[in-house]
């Protein structure tokens, strides 16, 4: 007796499998050795925080000065009296936590390809090598007034460097992201164990490492230019402080190494700008915006001075409304504070940098990438491809 035949069967239908917003359904897991690593450098960075408020922090006046403005309720004071306090400072150790925490595998491919392919661009060499050319020449220009050689050197050498880094920060920000998008590329990642937060912290580490290597490159060649030309005019006797007059060639080099780490700091929140504003509007538009942006923030000091009330007993607006008031501390509290990285007057004037001022404006500084970073992010992850 035959069996009866197996009735056909509907076949229901099958939605096509996409990535959600998010990227990949699922990431790829991290090691324990990848995460071994992490907790090892987060250690790292909770013994510097362990160091910078042992020695350089008194909690006991910013404290009282907070809780002061805390209870008077008012705005203004409040933001003034919060940059004054500590509290910013343990938000950017926090912040750097954060994100290497979030530097996975995945993400750390992805900076590891967007630096090569930063590196193969023929333009980015071309910047390197005529910063690299002026820098070796700089140290013979004649025109400069005698003794005045050295002062020249360093505050050229050091604006030199954060020009041509500045322009490469810029316009590789804002040349990472959109151009995948263009040619489609985006799917091909997306399609794999890699979510957008993984995807774009990947290419803002890969920015940040460029630039990292941009800075170490030009500073070393500078500081090898600076301490050949000041062995040259003044053989061993540089290394050595004159009571009262001009300090070692070992202060100097030491000087000019801070300034080179304040200007990477300004590089980072450079970068993380030039991407999240990638992301929103064309990029003319984000160049344009990134170049106010720079220039708006070394300019932050004026802003603060300006939107504040003292500035009005000494004549200097007597027209400005409490309406432009209100404007101008808006700009002041919008624009990153890139003033605080900028110590060229300090290092002509062999003023010490001290760390706890590195720290500070480096502190600042990634405050003001975590929100971009949060920003690009949330614009990213709602696009549809």
């Amino acid at each position: 007796m035959n069996a009866s035949p197996a009735l056909p069967t509907r076949p229901s239908p099958v939605a096509p499998l996409k990535s959600p917003r998010g990227g990949a359904l699922e990431g790829l897991p991290v090691p324990a050795k990848w995460r071994a690593a992490q907790i090892f450098v987060l250690a790292l960075i909770g013994a510097l925080a362990l160091y910078y408020n042992y020695y350089f922090v008194d909690w006991a006046t910013p404290t009282k000065t907070f809780l002061l403005a805390l209870r008077q309720r008012d705005l203004e004071i409040f933001l003034s009296a919060l940059n004054k306090t500590p509290f910013v400072d343990q938000i950017g150790f926090l912040i750097l936590a954060g994100l290497t925490w979030q530097a996975t595998p995945t993400a750390g491919t992805i900076a590891v390809s967007s630096f090569k392919e930063a590196l193969r661009r023929r333009w980015v060499v071309g910047f390197l090598l005529f910063s690299m050319l002026v820098i070796g020449f700089s140290g013979s220009l004649s025109f400069v007034q005698l003794g005045e050689e050295l002062r020249f050197l360093q505050d050229f050498g050091t604006g030199f460097i954060i020009t041509m880094t500045t322009l490469i920060a810029i316009f590789l920000g804002v040349s990472l992201v959109p151009p995948e998008i263009e040619r489609r590329t985006i799917l091909t990642i997306l399609s794999k164990p890699v979510n957008r937060l993984e995807f774009l912290v990947g290419k803002f580490l890969g920015l940040c490492l460029t630039l990292l290597f941009c800075v170490a490159l030009l500073g070393a060649f500078f500081l090898l230019t600076y301490t050949a030309f000041s062995l040259k005019n003044g053989g061993a006797a540089v290394w050595q402080s004159v009571p009262g007059g001009a300090q070692g060639l070992g202060f100097q080099l030491s000087q000019m190494c801070k300034a080179l780490v304040l200007n990477y700091g300004q590089l980072c929140v450079l970068a993380a700008l030039s991407m999240a504003l990638s992301l929103i509007v064309t990029p003319i538009t984000a160049i344009t915006f990134c170049f106010l942006a720079y220039f708006g923030g070394q300019m932050s000091s004026y802003w603060g001075h300006l939107g504040g009330d003292e500035h009005a007993a000494e004549g200097e607006s007597k027209g400005l409304g409490r309406a432009m008031q209100g404007v101008v501390k808006i700009v002041y509290y919008a624009l990153p504070r890139m003033d605080h990285f900028d110590v060229r007057q300090k290092l002509v004037t062999d003023e010490p940098v001290s760390f706890a001022f590195v720290w500070k404006a480096w502190s600042s500084g990634l405050l003001y990438i975590a929100v971009l970073l949060v920003i690009g992010y949330l614009v990213f992850s709602d696009r549809e491809f």
